[in-house]
């Protein structure tokens, strides 16, 4: 009998389970854990359920009809969604992170063509007119204007996200630029970054320039001005030269694939729980792209045997 060809969705759950053993993620980290699903089985669970942007209701019965992942997994049935929900409370911050980082890791690039931008999703899946405030007095009626920022260093060259942070919005770009910049660097050597006007700050040009030793692309704010009325060395210097080609739209890019693939909005109510699903729509992305990399280098590798 034929092997039965694996499923998009096979590969995604494979590629979540290779980066939690990549990163030394131990099924069971406690000894008093009850030894039947595991932190793995969760996590691809829950990247799963971000993913297809479902219900945790849904997205167990889902499983639960497939036992190829489950028998991937190594469970024999599929958690109550409120395991799952439990379990993924009990998840460290900083474990999404670390994972994401672990895609851009395993690239063979010694360097790479970063980028660095800001989006907005939404806080919560209510109607625009479910959101206004109905009040007598129109002048006194309002709709809720906070949102959940993420901002992202991208590697251009791959289309993976390399550090991310997630905050309340609306807020400024700067504050988190510097510490991902060079988080990212640290990850992966950079050759170049490349940001919007939002980002021209002369800190961030020269952190980029002098500590990462990377091609400042970063985007003028008012280039009318002329060069002797500028203050800072590389903001002069970035005035002096033209950028040929634009890269910063491969960043806006991705998060434009970001929200069309997990969707733009948080089913989660309290802070900590939407910085979670943000988190897991990063790292559910990510896997999503290696397992279609995957899928086609296999198709075509098929395609050169059969030529033969």
């Amino acid at each position: 009998m034929k092997e039965k060809k694996r499923s998009i969705y096979y590969r995604f759950v494979e590629q979540v389970l290779n980066t939690l053993r990549i990163a030394q993620v131990r099924r069971f980290p406690h000894k008093h854990n009850p030894k039947k699903y595991g932190i793995l089985a969760h996590a691809a669970l829950f990247a799963l359920k971000q993913l297809e942007d479902k219900t945790y209701r849904f997205i167990v019965d889902m499983v639960a009809e497939m036992p190829r992942i489950l028998s991937l997994l190594e469970i024999k049935q599929a958690p109550h969604w409120t395991s799952l929900h439990k379990a993924v409370q009990n998840f460290q911050g900083s474990l999404v992170g670390t994972l994401v980082a672990n895609f851009v890791r395993r690239t063979k690039s010694q360097r790479v063509r970063a980028g660095i931008d800001s989006t907005g999703l939404q806080p919560t899946r209510a109607s625009a007119y479910y959101t206004t405030v109905l009040k007598k007095d129109r002048k006194k009626r309002r709709k809720i204007r906070r949102h959940i920022k993420l901002s992202t260093v991208v590697d251009l060259d791959h289309q993976l996200p390399m550090s991310f942070k997630v905050r309340r919005g609306p807020a400024s770009d700067h504050w988190d630029a510097q510490s991902l910049v060079r988080k990212a660097h640290h990850i992966k050597k950079i050759k170049s970054l490349d940001a919007d006007k939002g980002y021209t700050k002369e800190e961030l040009r020269r952190l980029v320039v002098e500590e990462c030793g990377a091609e400042d692309r970063i985007k003028v704010k008012n280039p009318e001005v002329s060069i002797w009325r500028t203050s800072g060395e590389y903001l002069k210097k970035a005035k002096r030269k033209k950028l040929r080609a634009n890269y910063r739209a491969l960043c806006e890019t991705y998060h434009s694939v970001l929200k069309r693939i997990t969707g733009s909005q948080v089913r989660a109510t309290t802070v900590r729980m939407q910085n979670r699903e943000v988190g897991f729509k990063v790292l559910a992305c990510s896997a999503l792209r290696r397992a279609i990399i995957t899928l086609l280098k296999e198709v075509f590798y098929r395609a050169g045997k059969t030529c033969y």
